[in-house]
């Protein structure tokens, strides 16, 4: 890594820190893959076989096919779990990717199901899209409502050490009504850097916001202790959580594991599994 990379990372740090100041909302950020969790959710630049649910123009950094599944348990609430499932399948035109999510918790249920397409436009510059649908249960009434949600993403590679990405979220504003219940799905904005101070050491930023809810960052750092072991922590703002987690990868699998803390209600573990085919 030069001088220049660590100056341009900096910058682009500093201006997702500014964005997000100027920002009317903060995500609620859905903590899918391990990995993502211990950094803090810091993936607007970072790529992973979870890329589907984060950046989809990252999804272009896979070359072969990968089934990555993640379990969450918010909080220790028993009963109460969040899941999810990436497939990841390359080809020569583009990248193809499933993802699919559930949060449930007795009889209330949330889940999302979607396509995406991402390809390289330059040696340097990807792009993504990620075609959603999300269905609610009432179980009030024992009936569903759904709406359709679109994601897109952008990538740049300045050099090997250094990466930036922008991702949009809900690009159209769905949102579900019927007589008793209205839930909307505001504008989301996240941009960040990755930089890797040296070939064990990545530094990953990201700066947020959605209309409504207020701003937020997140940080997260990973280093890798051996060929096989890393850990890994993060730290994100409003609300103030902290992260840490490991991972371990042998031959064509990995396993990672986070903790996330939050302030009010405590620790969450995460748990995924990843399978490169």
């Amino acid at each position: 890594m030069c001088k220049r990379d660590l100056i341009i990372g900096l910058l682009i740090g500093t201006s997702a820190l500014f964005l997000a100041g100027k920002a009317v909302a903060i995500e609620r950020v859905t903590w899918v893959g391990a990995r993502e969790s211990g950094l803090s959710q810091a993936m607007a630049a970072v790529p992973g076989p979870f890329s589907v649910f984060n950046n989809q123009a990252f999804l272009t950094e896979n070359t072969i096919p990968i089934v990555a599944i993640s379990y969450r348990q918010p909080y220790f609430i028993p009963g109460y779990h969040e899941c999810a499932l990436s497939v990841v399948y390359p080809t020569n035109a583009a990248v193809f990717a499933l993802g699919i999510t559930q949060s449930s918790i007795d009889a209330y249920k949330e889940s999302t199901i979607g396509i995406s397409i991402a390809k390289k436009l330059t040696a340097r510059l990807s792009a993504g899209v990620l075609f959603n649908y999300f269905t609610l249960n009432f179980p009030e009434s024992g009936s569903r409502k759904g709406c359709s949600i679109f994601d897109g993403g952008v990538s740049y590679k300045c050099s090997e050490s250094l990466s930036v990405g922008l991702i949009v979220k809900n690009m159209v504003w769905s949102r579900i009504e019927t007589f008793q219940y209205n839930l909307s799905f505001p504008l989301v904005i996240r941009g960040g850097a990755s930089l890797y101070l040296t070939e064990r050491i990545l530094l990953a930023t990201e700066g947020l916001f959605e209309q409504g809810f207020g701003t937020g960052i997140h940080l997260g750092t990973e280093v890798k202790l051996t060929e096989n072991f890393t850990v890994r922590g993060g730290i994100s703002t409003n609300p103030f959580q902290h992260s840490f987690g490991f991972g371990y990868e042998w031959r064509i699998c990995q396993l990672d594991f986070a903790m996330v803390h939050h302030e009010l209600l405590g620790y969450s573990p995460v748990i995924s599994f990843s399978f490169r085919l």
